[in-house]
């Protein structure tokens, strides 16, 4: 558990960080001054449809590469090992169809779309060189997973990629670019990333490019061609079930209501930090404790990983909410997002929900019973596509949130069951309850002590009060065993510095 708290710490890190430029995107993109909610709702719209072709195209390729990643390592030597080759053409084919698709798809597209949300028509296709970049990515970014490169891969991602967004907004608020140009070279972002990892997979020779079919390959072929289909299933309705708010809101209010849920969106993204990091770096011990029947190792991960995530979704989450308002207020951001300040705290409850059971969907997926998470995911895309259209439509911005927090909640339960039902593996305890009660009281007791404090002195004054009422309370509790080995290599670090 160590190699996984040190690993994913210095992922965390990096994703704060990126989270951190991300904050500065977020601003430019949404200041009353520099980007409209049309303008900035666009951006949003192209990442979705970008994820939505991705899905498509994918074939099921990225399970593929870190399900069989030890098999073809520790059967094949680099130069025989065609696992990224099979991938890739896969992927390619994929990608030809799916384009091709979208061709005969366009005037259905502009009759959706052209009257509520033009920009979105006029830049469609731009999102096809998008797509592209953000499929490759993903293939390279679960081949990585293989070699440990979960760290790494969560900076590119996470710090670099928004570090890229930045540099075309701030050319963009300078006039060095107009908005046509801007949109291009956002189309273009992912293509920084890849190549970046390309060149440091190869220069560590670990990028092995392969396309003759190996004995691994002809081996698992029924195995692999049955997780590439189901799979191929799983991501696409997990991706359709992310992007259909933002589309749904695109063809049914306008871009502006998009930009205006992505503002919500970006801040419930900050309580996912440490999730994803902790994906990035457990997939692959996962995947070797299942091959190795490890069970012990399984359920310690499950227990951990559930109320750390919960620890720090709850943390975020207040520190965020008590300051909603004032934050919009004080930083000049345009008042119309002042509209997704119940779309946050929904949202916010969603992934609170989601953090708090832990890595259940990765530890399914890399069992034997990966099939069961193909059908908890049509279970939960057949629950929130239906609500989410028809809660739009009559409930406006607010619909999409709701249909979340349904569908999300029984889609965790559900999981919850089959993992206690199969192992016996569950990862609550009395501390993750507990948890919940500090941070409760801390939030109820820093906002009664500010409520009539607006400004910057009430947003420090709520954040500082909550954050040691809620840490402290957690430390001295002992919530998390992860935190006191955090704290004494802290110490350690601290106490060399000063010798020094």
């Amino acid at each position: 558990m160590s190699q996984i708290r040190k690993k994913s710490l210095r992922a965390t890190v990096w994703i704060y960080l990126g989270f951190f430029i991300g904050a500065l995107n977020t601003y430019f993109l949404t200041h009353k001054n520099w980007f409209t909610p049309d303008e900035n709702g666009l951006t949003r719209a192209m990442i979705e449809t970008s994820q939505l072709i991705f899905a498509f195209s994918t074939l099921g390729v990225t399970s593929y590469l870190y399900k069989f990643f030890p098999y073809y390592e520790d059967n094949l030597e680099p130069k025989k090992n065609d696992l990224l080759g099979l991938a890739l053409i896969i992927a390619a084919i994929g990608f030809i169809i799916t384009c091709t698709g979208l061709l005969f798809l366009e005037p259905v597209i502009v009759r959706k779309f052209s009257e509520n949300s033009l920009l979105f028509v006029q830049y469609f296709f731009w999102i096809i060189p998008m797509a592209f970049f953000v499929l490759l990515y993903n293939i390279l970014e679960s081949y990585s997973y293989g070699f440990g490169k979960g760290v790494l891969t969560s900076l590119l991602k996470e710090t670099i990629l928004r570090l890229y967004t930045l540099l075309i907004i701030v050319l963009k608020v300078l006039g060095f670019i107009n908005f046509k140009e801007f949109i291009i070279l956002f189309s273009f972002q992912y293509a920084s990333i890849v190549c970046i990892l390309i060149f440091i997979l190869h220069k560590e020779n670990k990028f092995w490019i392969n396309f003759k079919i190996s004995r691994v390959s002809k081996k698992f072929r029924k195995k692999i061609f049955s997780i590439l289909s189901l799979t191929f299933i799983v991501i696409i309705v997990s991706v359709l079930r992310q992007s259909i708010d933002g589309l749904v809101l695109a063809a049914k209010q306008n871009l502006g209501k998009v930009g205006i849920f992505g503002l919500a969106a970006y801040m419930v993204s900050v309580l996912q930090a440490p999730f994803r990091s902790i994906v990035a770096i457990t997939i692959p011990i996962l995947s070797r404790a299942w091959k190795n029947k490890d069970f012990e190792t399984i359920t310690r991960i499950y227990k951990r990983s559930s109320i750390n995530l919960l620890t720090f979704a709850l943390l975020v989450f207040f520190c965020i909410w008590l300051n909603f308002t004032d934050g919009i207020l004080f930083f000049g951001i345009n008042p119309d997002y002042l509209e997704g300040r119940w779309v946050f705290f929904l949202l916010g409850i969603v992934t609170i929900i989601e953090m708090g059971t832990g890595v259940n969907g990765q530890i399914i997926g890399t069992s034997t019973f990966w099939r069961f998470e193909l059908w908890t995911s049509l279970l939960l895309t057949a629950l929130i596509i239906p609500l989410s259209y028809t809660l739009t439509v009559g409930y406006g911005i607010i619909g999409p949130a709701i249909a979340n927090l349904v569908s999300f909640t029984i889609y965790n339960f559900v999981r919850y069951w089959f993992l206690w039902k199969k192992f016996k593996m569950q990862p609550f305890t009395l501390k993750t309850f507990e948890v919940i009660f500090i941070a409760v009281v801390s939030y109820l007791i820093s906002y009664i002590l500010f409520v009539n404090n607006h400004g910057i002195s009430g947003i420090i004054g709520r954040t500082f009060i909550f954050m040691i009422l809620f840490l402290g309370t957690v430390y001295l509790r002992n919530i998390t065993p992860d935190i006191i080995p955090l704290i004494t290599n802290f110490k350690i670090r601290y106490n060399k510095i000063i010798k020094r």
